[in-house]
């Protein structure tokens, strides 16, 4: 295939070859404005026939990063990801993206201009003009890399211009799990027998389901005579207005087998609940809700975190998020023995693989007790 180079000025030329029939049966040519030589307008001309060729040609456009960004928000990103999940994709294009790189056009966006949005990030990325912190920095890198992969795919670019940035965010040094020890999470169960918060804390506690599972949770998911639980959907905040959603990921969806001790707390707490429906005259829940609040509604998330923020200080023990009641439960099935394959099924994490780098550091003696199975072997061997 041969294109053409006309002259359109005194150090400018034009460059135009054929690429073929459309979709609507129209011939489509690439054209293409060049400043410099004759050599440097040949020189262009023989790259983009080359691209051409080997499939990696995309013609001009002067589509925005923040245009692309948000097609990409509204339409790809619901495909396969949570409501919760793309609000907070939305959070970062809106708050960082766009203000930094929106006006930029996909086919414009290269290493240096990354780079010089990452340091603007990195010292003066929130509101406040302080710097984002290196996760809020690691986060916008990864949803940007999402974004500009869905550009080549749409081929809008050739390639993902991330590659070509040398200041990519580190990875932030990993934060301190906070758990509660046995004597920690018996002094704050006894400091809330009596409180609406009891059974939330006790199912999350002793199931390890997230805040938004435990208040999902539907009396039809739980068996009580099988002593068991599905994880079915979650309650979740999205753009202020409180939503039933989905599990968090595929592996979610689980099955999770219930202590026995904990069949009798919700067969008490199941008939305490419909004996104050019925004092109120709210008659039958139609959400079948485990949990509800004073009017028979889901509880909001965020008033959940709020209480139990309380309650944690009023009962004098550590100072935790309710999540750290889910990392109190699989660091204890860890440090019990139980392999990770089972208690990444039952945490409901994508993969094990996750299970093993959030809580590994939290393993302790392993090592040792390695060293002994191998010392054992090697005495065997040198007999």
């Amino acid at each position: 295939m041969r294109g053409n180079i006309t002259r359109r000025g005194k150090s400018s030329w034009r460059i135009k070859f054929d690429c073929g029939t459309g979709e609507d049966g129209q011939r489509k040519y690439h054209v293409e404005t060049v400043k410099g030589t004759k050599a440097d307008a040949q020189a262009l001309l023989a790259k983009r026939l080359n691209e051409f060729a080997e499939g990696r040609h995309v013609n001009r456009s002067g589509e925005t990063l923040e245009s692309y960004a948000m097609h990409w928000l509204e339409n790809i990103a619901p495909n396969d990801r949570c409501p919760a999940t793309v609000e907070r994709y939305r959070t970062l294009i809106t708050a960082h993206i766009v203000p930094g790189l929106g006006g930029v056009t996909l086919q414009a966006l290269d290493g240096p201009t990354l780079d010089r949005f990452y340091s603007r990030c990195r010292t003066q990325g929130r509101r406040d003009g302080k710097g984002l912190s290196p996760m809020t920095l690691r986060h916008v890198n990864a949803l940007l890399s999402q974004v500009l992969k869905s550009a080549v795919m749409a081929n809008l670019i050739a390639q993902s211009p991330i590659a070509k940035a040398q200041t990519k965010p580190k990875k932030p040094k990993r934060s301190k799990i906070e758990v509660l020890d046995e004597s920690e999470l018996v002094a704050l169960l006894d400091h809330l027998r009596g409180h609406w918060l009891y059974m939330p804390v006790l199912i999350a506690a002793y199931t390890g389901l997230r805040r938004g599972e435990v208040l999902g949770l539907r009396w039809r998911d739980v068996d009580l005579l099988k002593g068991t639980l599905q994880v079915s959907q979650a309650v979740e905040v999205i753009s202020g207005e409180l939503h039933i959603t989905a599990p968090k990921t595929e592996r979610s969806h689980r099955t999770i087998t219930l202590p026995a001790a904990l069949v009798p707390e919700l067969t008490r707490h199941r008939k305490e609940q419909s004996s104050q429906r019925l004092k109120l005259g709210l008659g039958k829940d139609q959400a079948d809700l485990v949990f509800t609040n004073g009017e028979g509604k889901m509880i909001n998330p965020t008033v959940l975190s709020i209480c139990f923020s309380r309650a944690v200080t009023a009962a004098g023990v550590k100072r935790i998020t309710f999540h750290g009641l889910r990392h109190g439960h699989i660091t204890y099935l860890l440090r019990a023995g139980v392999p990770v394959h089972i208690v990444s099924a039952r945490a409901g994490h994508a993969r094990a693989s996750i299970t093993l780098d959030t809580y590994s550091h939290l393993m302790t003696g392993d090592d040792a007790s390695a060293a002994m199975q191998a010392d054992e072997m090697l005495r065997r061997t040198l007999k």
